[in-house]
């Protein structure tokens, strides 16, 4: 009979301390700050072109392919 006093007052104590520490968590009508307005971009005429490319090329690229594929065809 104790025991089961003991766990109804327990759980009654825990249910008023969470009951109070929900009530306390309730800040009410707290707003955050307002935010600033986004920075406004307006384009400022044309892009300039692209830089050249001043790499030189690898030779043979598309000539070693097209080479291989003679060599294919003439040995069949």
């Amino acid at each position: 009979m104790m025991k089961v006093v003991r766990n109804i007052l327990i759980t009654a104590a825990m249910v008023a301390g969470l009951s109070i520490a929900a009530f306390a968590q309730k800040d009410g009508d707290k707003k955050p700050p307002p935010k600033n307005p986004p920075p406004v971009i307006n384009p400022s005429g044309p892009k300039p072109p692209p830089p050249k490319d001043t790499k030189p090329k690898k030779p043979g690229g598309d000539e070693a392919v097209s080479f291989w594929r003679e060599d294919e065809v003439t040995a069949s």
